[in-house]
């Protein structure tokens, strides 16, 4: 889960401003709007917090306010920004830091720009393609939402790695974590949620009369909010998204306050959040997967809080010091989801232990560095499930070909009853390891206990820095991993990056003489293949292939018969022609079945009347390649599409490689 902070700013100016006009309610903004003009230097605000990764507004000898970075661990800081422009709203997640800049703006325009900050590469880049008033920008590390400040908001999203920007509707303050988009309705002061891989969008609070959502947080799973009425009184509710049937868990009475603040965070399993009692600011903790509010020992007026890093609040004072406050202890009692308990054991080094219900629920080790979230129906009663840190001493370090693996952390997950439905399990790598620069090479593996190796079991590593997120199946031992494979043939070619990452993703291979061949021609039965095992298609129960020509026991039997079960493939009379030479067009249509059936959604569809062998493209495959080109799976070469030309193992990795993006797999 990504860890929320509140959100800053004229951001909140300007909602609150938006809630007085639509919803005729009084209402006190906790935070005033950001003034253009000199601040005193050295104050620092705004702070932002992922991980290891501090950020904040500082004020410049010219009273100017710049972005600053830490790094929590090592202590490591950097001046992010150093231009003159007004700034506002500094959010960061993994390596990226995004905000909203005026530098391209006249200071009196209402207009404001969306910028992002590469930790790694040190590269700032603005973002969104369309001038208006864009504000509150947040990122998950893979895309980045903001809206337009029009009546009712225009929310946009831009994929980090493509460049390519979508309109996402109206909606008011976005936030994104783990594809999923949150955010507040302006005509009716209720929430919805879109995903992003759907194209779905339902509503999460519908609320109407003078009641209102004042603000909220999201973490990919929990919304936390305040929801206010016409009177003045306030309360605070908490929600689960991975739930459909889920309520909200209302965690204060609504009352009058005497005075109103606008913090609230998500962590791993924590929340928190600050309300007035008796008059006083009093910092209040929710262990997410029970709904338990405790009090949180702590002086709210000594610092800002920046938000959580795992379970720990991060508070970052004016005068530059940084403390914490660990909540990862206030778990609720009595084996819950969540729960966590220290032991030892053998070759165990520590754990943490829950009890799953047919409900469904999550179970965190430490501040973050394991977690397993289990769906609706995974058990059919309550189920004692562990994980366990052990010591990766006793297990050899190579896979099923006996290729060399580097590790990390080797977890054991046990339960108590088989899995009904695959988990979610999220395991965190250091930087020590050495990988950042390898990460889309990383894989989460299964130690074979009987034949003493470890297996693929699957990747998606954009989500956040330094975790890595795969589904499993069934209880074991399984680690993060580096398989670096590469191959000589292959070295400064144009499609090195993904050929590598597919290969130590398992995904292709090389060929007998330790060569990849790039320039070599794929047949069908070959990309069939190719598909299977990068979307980790099965072919379900055994029985008679479904294609004439495609006997059982064929070493692709198993890959098209999982295919054109997924609706991949279809042949021709009964026929799939395995030995075939694979055309573009073929290729395209397969691919972009992949993508809508994967993701459901529909493509969107791309002119091609700039490629001057459109023409020669098959009635059947026009829309395939249209839509193919609009989502950038293909370039063509120049002016030209080559529809009838045969594809090599080189772009087929590329373009295998794109569809993992496209579907947020990477």
């Amino acid at each position: 889960m990504k860890r929320v902070p509140n959100l800053r700013g004229f951001g909140r100016a300007w909602l609150l401003a938006a809630a007085l006009a639509l919803l005729a309610a009084a209402m006190v903004p906790p935070y005033s709007a950001m003034a253009e003009g000199a601040a005193p230097e050295g104050l620092k605000t705004d702070y932002s917090v992922s991980g290891d990764h501090l950020i904040w507004f500082q004020a410049d000898g010219n009273g100017v306010k710049q972005i600053h970075y830490r790094h929590l661990t090592t202590g490591e800081e950097r001046t992010l920004t150093d231009s003159p422009s007004a700034k506002d709203a500094p959010f960061i997640s993994g390596n990226t830091v995004v905000w909203a800049d005026k530098a391209l703006q006249a200071p009196e325009s209402v207009y404001w720009d969306i910028y992002s900050y590469n930790l790694d590469t040190g590269k700032t880049e603005k973002l969104n393609k369309r001038d208006g008033e864009m504000s509150n920008p947040i990122t998950d590390g893979v895309g980045v939402v903001w809206f337009d400040r029009k009546p009712y908001g225009d929310m946009y999203y831009r994929h980090l790695a493509t460049g390519e920007e979508y309109n996402l509707g109206e909606g008011l303050f976005p936030v994104l974590a783990d594809g999923r988009v949150v955010y507040k309705n302006a005509r009716d002061g209720g929430i919805s949620m879109l995903d992003l891989r759907s194209g779905n969008r339902w509503p999460l609070v519908r609320l109407g009369g003078s009641n209102y959502v004042d603000w909220f947080v999201f973490n990919g799973s929990y919304v936390l909010w305040k929801q206010k009425n016409g009177a003045g009184e306030s309360q605070y509710a908490l929600m689960s998204v991975d739930q459909p049937s889920a309520q909200p868990v209302e965690l204060t009475p609504m009352s009058a306050k005497t005075a109103e603040y606008a913090f609230m965070a998500l962590g791993d399993s924590q929340a928190a959040f600050i309300v007035n009692e008796g008059g006083a600011a009093v910092l209040k903790g929710i262990d997410l997967a029970t709904g338990r509010v405790y009090a949180v020992e702590a002086a709210v007026g000594a610092g800002s809080i920046a938000g959580f890093s795992g379970d720990k609040l991060v508070l970052g004072a004016a005068d530059g010091s940084v403390s914490f406050i660990d909540l990862s202890g206030k778990q609720g009692g009595g084996g819950v989801p969540g729960g966590t308990s220290p032991g030892s054991a053998g070759g165990e080094a520590a754990g943490a232990k829950a009890l799953i219900g047919p409900a469904g629920g999550e179970l965190t080790y430490g501040d973050g560095q394991a977690r397993l979230r289990f769906a609706a129906g995974t058990f059919a009663a309550d189920t004692e499930v562990r994980l366990d840190k052990v010591e990766l001493g006793p297990f050899a370090l190579a896979d099923e070909k006996g290729r060399k693996l580097q590790a990390y952390e080797a977890w054991r997950v046990s339960a108590a009853a088989p899995f009904g439905r695959n988990a979610d399990l999220t395991l965190r790598y250091g930087k020590d390891a050495g990988w950042g620069d390898v990460r889309e090479k990383l894989g989460i593996y299964a130690y074979d206990e009987d034949k003493g190796y470890w297996t693929y079991v699957g990747s998606v590593t954009g989500e956040a820095e330094g975790y890595v997120r795969a589904e499993i199946g069934r209880p074991g031992v399984y680690a993060v991993m580096l398989r670096d494979v590469s191959f000589p043939d292959a070295q400064g070619h144009w499609a090195q990056h993904a050929i590598e990452v597919l290969a130590s993703r398992g995904i292709v291979d090389g060929t007998d003489k330790g060569t990849f061949d790039p320039a070599g021609t794929l047949t069908r039965a070959q990309f069939a293949k190719l598909l299977a095992a990068a979307l980790r298609l099965e072919a379900g129960p055994s029985g008679q292939a479904p294609f004439a020509d495609v006997p059982s026991g064929a070493w692709y039997s198993e890959a098209v018969k999982a295919a054109a079960a997924a609706g991949l493939v279809e042949g021709d009379r009964g026929s799939f022609y395995p030995n075939g030479s694979l055309t573009r067009e073929q290729m395209t249509v397969m691919l972009v079945r992949a993508f809508e059936r994967q993701s459901g959604a529909s493509a969107e569809a791309a002119d091609l009347s700039g490629f001057k062998d459109a023409a020669a493209i098959s009635g059947w495959a026009h829309a395939a390649m249209s839509k193919a080109v609009g989502m950038k799976l293909i370039e063509g070469d120049g002016d030209s599409l080559s529809p009838q030309g045969t594809t090599t193992r080189a772009q087929a990795a590329v373009v295998i490689y794109r569809l993992l993006g496209r579907l947020h797999q990477l």
